[in-house]
Order: structure tokens, then C-alpha cells, then sequence
């Protein structure tokens, strides 16, 4: 087949994936609420928690369902600064547990990694309040960033946190088909 013809059909098939149903995965190396210090092996996330009215706000920065995930080389230290922004005024927390089967009906002690939740896990915090989380990303696996709050994770309230041997810098990946 001509080389010209091949390069022509495969843009033509890139274009119309999404709109024939195949993957629309999407990646943002650097999205404003990540802030990577490379020379540390140090990632910061803001997360906002209710940040609009996706899946009725059980969302983490607009993303629910696992719509989003986080990836980190291993190894590296990770910090969320957490907050409740309060799209549907209710409470809500963060925990960072390993994927199971079936998706647990709230959060539970302990967390993945070492200082992987935010505070009042299951009562959820205030809307507007915040909290600092801190972790080192140090066993390879993939695990959901979760409401702990009952019934918020069965409701679509979680994203993925991808631990990676071979990611050599943090990224975010967006799963534009989740919805």
C-alpha cells in the first residue's frame, strides 16, 4: 500500500476512534493542581473534593468513576492538600486503598500507605474544610483514591492512583469516556 495512503487512513482512524465507541483516553502531563519537584522525587496534588456537579459531586477534582488517575513512580513522596469545595454541601474525605473485587461501602483503617487519609474518614469533613495528606508511594500497584464516607465510593466517588515501576515522572491521565 502506498505510504502516503497508510499515514492518511491511520490519522483518518485516530480522528473517528472516539466517535466509533473505541478508547478516549487523553493524558495532561501538567495540570495547574499538580506541581512536581523532580529533583526531590516529590509530587504535590491539590485535590478538590464536590468540585462541581459531576456524578451529583461525588467527584475528586470534577472526575469520578475512575475517570482520573494519578499516576507516581515508585518511591516517590506524594502530597494532597484536600479540600471540601462543597458543590452539594456535604461532607466528604479521601482515602487511598488498594483495588478489590468489589468496591468497599466506606473507607477503612488502614489506608495503603502510611498517612494516605484524610481526616474524619467516615464522617467526611465539613464543606470548605481541608486537610493535608502526605505518603511515600513506595509499593508498585494500582489503588483507589476514595470517599470514605458510607456509600460514596458505591456511588462513583473514586478515581486511581497508579504506583509505577517504570513512570520516571508523575502524570495525570483522564479518562474522557468515564462519565
Amino acid at each position: 500500500m502506498n505510504p502516503i495512503r497508510t499515514l492518511a487512513l491511520g490519522a483518518l482512524a485516530a480522528l473517528l476512534s472516539p466517535a466509533l465507541g473505541a478508547s478516549a483516553d487523553t493524558s495532561a502531563a501538567a495540570p495547574a493542581w499538580m506541581k512536581v519537584d523532580a529533583a526531590k522525587k516529590h509530587v504535590d496534588f491539590t485535590i478538590q473534593m464536590a468540585e462541581n456537579g459531576n456524578n451529583g459531586t461525588l467527584n475528586f477534582n470534577g472526575y469520578a468513576r475512575g475517570g482520573m488517575t494519578l499516576v507516581i513512580p515508585k518511591g516517590w513522596t506524594v502530597g494532597m492538600h484536600v479540600i471540601n469545595h462543597g458543590a452539594g454541601a456535604i461532607p466528604h474525605s479521601l482515602e487511598v486503598l488498594p483495588v478489590t473485587e468489589s468496591i468497599p461501602s466506606q473507607g477503612s483503617d488502614p489506608p495503603a500507605f502510611s498517612g494516605a487519609e484524610t481526616v474524619n474518614l467516615v464522617d467526611g469533613m465539613a464543606v470548605n474544610a481541608s486537610d493535608d495528606v502526605a505518603f511515600t508511594a513506595d509499593t508498585a500497584g494500582k489503588y483507589w483514591i476514595f470517599c470514605g464516607v458510607p456509600g460514596h465510593g458505591l456511588g462513583g466517588m473514586y478515581d486511581y492512583l497508579v504506583v509505577s515501576t517504570t513512570a520516571t515522572t508523575p502524570s495525570v491521565k483522564i479518562d474522557a469516556s468515564v462519565k
